[in-house]
């Protein structure tokens, strides 16, 4: 099947929940691009450009993350991990995760630009696509029913955050390995507030945002 054309959250989304955790959770194979030739110019701290590999043609687009991993001498640890703000190309402009603009924060590289970098776009766009159709389905939200596709939505801010904690609870249980280590702890306590989400979550419809639905909308709440 196709994926869906609306989804509720973006890998963005789910990093600033996840901390940490996103690169560790996110499918090794579910990379949408790679390289070692990245470079950021004096002139534009937040761009990163590649000689061997064209974002757009890649996939890559704006709420996906960027990790970068070397040099070493930059990027301490397990490196820096930044938000997609636009792709052009062999371009993609960066931004500081939960950030609104690119130039906020610290730029990703020194003040002299960077070559050799090396970078990756690990993606959890099968799992944020799952939780979106499983919502969909629980909800009866439908893109092809005039009335109820999402865009009659009035806010998907609830729908967003169960999007992320049902990705996250479902990456969680299925790395982990023992029950030693904490992910244990964020299982038990991203279900939790997955089941706390769900229990409030109320979809609302149209301009008004009315829950009184009228010939054509409707509005429900799940109920455990």
């Amino acid at each position: 099947m196709p994926p869906l054309t609306t989804v509720y959250c973006t890998d963005e989304q789910i990093a600033v929940r996840a901390t940490g955790d996103f690169v560790v959770l996110c499918p090794h194979w579910q990379r949408q691009a790679y390289g070692a030739d990245g470079v950021f110019a004096s002139d534009d701290l937040w761009t990163l450009t590649s000689a061997a590999v064209d974002f757009e043609a890649s996939g890559v687009a704006a709420g996906m993350v960027v990790s970068l991993t070397k040099p070493t001498s930059a990027y301490k640890g397990s490196g820096d991990l930044l938000a997609v703000d636009s792709v052009s190309g062999s371009s993609v402009v960066l931004r500081r995760i939960g950030q609104a603009a690119s130039g906020t924060g610290a730029p990703p590289c020194p003040t002299g630009g960077l070559t050799g970098v090396e970078f990756a776009v690990p993606t959890m766009g099968p799992q944020i696509d799952d939780a979106s159709f499983d919502l969909n389905r629980r909800f009866n939200i439908d893109p092809d029913l005039p009335g109820r596709t999402p865009s009659d939505l009035r806010d998907l801010r609830d729908l967003r955050e169960a999007t992320v904690l049902t990705v996250l609870l479902n990456r969680y249980v299925a790395e982990n390995r023992t029950e030693r280590g904490d992910f244990p702890l964020k299982i038990g306590s991203t279900k939790q507030a997955l089941d706390d989400v769900i229990a409030r979550l109320s979809i609302r419809w149209g301009q008004t945002g009315s829950d009184t639905p009228d010939s054509n909308l409707f509005s429900c709440r799940i109920v455990r």
